[in-house]
């Protein structure tokens, strides 16, 4: 009898088996046409599965390929002994080089800053970047991923825990409504972090410069785009006192203040690099000043805009000696606030470049201060393309800013890059030009020395 019952089960499982088969004969042609080409089967422990009598390679115990064109995931899930069906899902190999995704391709920026160079040796570590804009999206799925958080805070508990004025402030602050909830209602910061630190080689949207970063949103500006000093100041009190390494300020304001140039020298004190835009007046910094931009501190480095072919982007600022660097800034691929992306162009966007290569060159060099990061920034940057006679390095060259870091020796650091020049003063370049003529007088009588020496010998 027991043998009997036992011949009984294994009917019941072989007619079991010839429908799900004739279902799959059935199958119309155009519905298994969307599947993709083959599915991963994962059958019951020990179980004579109808799938395993359909076509398909057995790759581990309890788990087999099934070609897609002899079966719907809906009918290989009907089947007895089928836990579960999923697609066999492609793979790419994973190249820092050329991340996953898909608007990688449209970056053109990210090729012009030589920054997949950079990838290869970091993706960013856990460098805080504050972001002193906007806000940020908070609902972006390639910035929440990166955002900052800090440890002092139970987020949601209506406290401040960490006593440091704002309630909450889990992920950020909000320096214009006082509060810790810097939620983008303008979309400007949103787009600036997006460069900076979007999630990169993710398989979804964009890439950020540092992969890995972690942003700090810090609300100056109001939903209208405007702030104030005091808001500007209170921002970069907070970042400095969270522990950011990089502060990126893409603002600008025409008057200047000895209150906010104090405030940076708090940041220069802490080791900070303070990333400014240019502005985009179209004005010679050297003779029209804007602040921040042109506040003279060695933790400071000033952005102007380049385009695609080297040269200055549309209306930006420049400046011979009060603009330090150039970086792309036209034209390039940002995120927006509510979703999608957009092309944007401005010494905003060009100064998030330069903050999320500095926050990757701190990632390699975790004790360098913000002005041996600045002077890596310069000294390296390209002399090419027309933006290189207009200010006072060349073009952001992420890998070459990169090189020149680490052959700097953690234990005699090179020194701090002098100060950003002021305005000239009268009789400036008559002096310069002075000082020029005697140098190459000077040096025209050694080589003479010299010739005299070796026909002497």
């Amino acid at each position: 009898m027991p043998f009997r019952r036992e011949v009984g089960r294994n009917s019941l499982r072989r007619w079991s088996i010839l429908a799900a088969l004739a279902l799959v004969a059935l199958a119309p042609t155009s519905a298994r046409a969307a599947e993709p080409g083959s599915w991963l089967v994962v059958t019951e422990s020990g179980a004579a599965s109808a799938a395993s009598a359909v076509p398909g390679a057995r790759i581990a115990p309890g788990i087999r390929v099934v070609d897609a064109k002899r079966a719907s995931r809906r009918q290989l899930r009907r089947m007895p002994g089928v836990r579960w069906v999923e697609p066999n899902r492609r793979f790419r190999a994973s190249s820092v080089e050329a991340p996953s995704d898909p608007l990688f391709g449209s970056q053109w920026a990210l090729q012009s800053a030589h920054v997949p160079g950079v990838w290869r040796t970091t993706v960013g570590g856990e460098v805080t970047v504050a972001v002193l804009d906007s806000g940020i999206d908070f609902a972006n799925g390639e910035l929440n991923q990166n955002l900052w958080t800090n440890g002092g805070e139970l987020p949601g508990n209506g406290a401040d825990d960490d006593h440091n004025g704002y309630v909450d402030d889990a992920h950020g602050a909000d320096i214009v409504n006082h509060d810790g909830d810097p939620a983008d209602g303008f979309g400007h910061g949103t787009a600036v972090a997006s460069l900076i630190g979007a999630r990169g080689d993710d398989g979804v949207g964009m890439s950020g410069v540092g992969w890995r970063v972690r942003l700090m949103p810090v609300k100056v500006l109001h939903d209208a785009g405007w702030g104030t000093t005091a808001t500007l100041i209170e921002g970069l009190r907070y970042a400095l006192a969270h522990g950011a390494r990089v502060v990126n300020m893409s603002v600008n304001g025409p008057d200047r203040s000895l209150a906010l140039e104090q405030a940076i020298g708090d940041a220069e004190a802490k080791g900070a690099l303070v990333v400014t835009s240019a502005g985009n007046d179209g004005r010679d910094r050297d003779q029209v000043a804007s602040y921040p931009a042109s506040i003279d501190s060695p933790a400071i480095i000033t952005v102007a805009s380049s385009d695609r072919s080297g040269g200055l982007g549309y209306a930006s600022a420049y400046g011979r000696s009060s603009v330090d660097i150039a970086a792309p800034g036209a034209d390039v691929l940002t995120a927006n606030l509510g979703g999608g992306y957009s092309a944007r162009s401005g010494t905003s966007f060009a100064a998030a470049y330069v903050s999320g290569t500095a926050a990757l060159l701190a990632s390699v060099r975790p004790g360098a201060s913000g002005a041996q990061l600045r002077e890596a920034l310069v000294a390296s940057a390209r002399r090419a393309g027309s933006v290189a006679g207009v200010v006072a390095g060349g073009q952001l060259d992420a890998a070459g800013a990169l090189a020149r870091l680490t052959g700097q020796t953690q234990a005699a650091p090179a020194p701090a890059p002098a100060a950003k020049k002021k305005k000239a003063k009268p009789g400036t370049k008559a002096r310069k030009r002075a000082r020029r003529a005697h140098s190459r007088a000077h040096r025209k009588a050694l080589s003479k020395q010299r010739q005299a020496v070796r026909r002497g010998r």
